[in-house]
């Protein structure tokens, strides 16, 4: 679906902005924003994005910056940097979007379509040409309800594994002072 702009004249409104930075490419989510308005917007703050847009970032795109806008980020401001992609829900789920732009096939296919050597990118027109799969909603519902089971435990693993072994590291620390540690002799050489 069409995506809009925002108007800057006459806007006394403050938004979230998202920049190329904003997104993380770890776990694909917005870890930060700055705040502005129309005084302190950059050039490039100027697409609007909704709640279950898919963005990904066109500039330097084999980064895979892309993530999947929440309710958190609805309303607010997109560098000019990302391709915003509106699902028509009727046809296709954001989620079937994002996972497919997460593919090696879609990688490849940035590849061969950048452009630039020192600060490469891929057009808007570009990503927007990409052909994804549209099976019935139903069949995506199934694949994208497997795909997120798959993605929690990924990062499950990646947030509770570093957290275990910390636990690990201190209890042992714990234990070896404890055995380490004895009363004051009395005895003396």
């Amino acid at each position: 679906m069409k995506t809009s702009n925002i108007r800057w004249k006459n806007n006394d409104n403050s938004y979230h902005y998202i920049d190329l930075t904003s997104v993380s490419r770890d776990n694909n989510s917005i870890i930060e924003t700055s705040e502005i308005n129309a005084n302190n917007a950059p050039s490039r703050a100027q697409k609007l994005v909704l709640e279950n847009d898919v963005i990904f970032a066109t500039t330097r795109p084999t980064q895979q910056r892309l993530c999947l806008i929440n309710e958190e980020y609805s309303g607010e401001i997109a560098s000019t940097g990302y391709c915003v992609l509106r699902a028509k829900i009727d046809d296709v789920l954001p989620k079937w979007i994002f996972f497919n732009l997460s593919t090696t096939d879609f990688k490849n296919y940035v590849e061969e379509n950048q452009s630039g050597s020192a600060y490469p990118a891929i057009s808007d027109a570009k990503v927007k040409e990409y052909k994804i799969p549209v099976p019935p909603i139903e069949e995506q519902e199934r694949i994208v309800g497997i795909l997120d089971k798959f993605d929690a435990l990924v990062n499950d693993i990646s947030i509770g594994l570093p957290a275990e072994i910390k636990m690990r590291q201190q209890q042992y620390e714990y234990y070896r002072d404890l055995l380490l540690t004895f009363p004051p002799n009395s005895l003396s050489a």
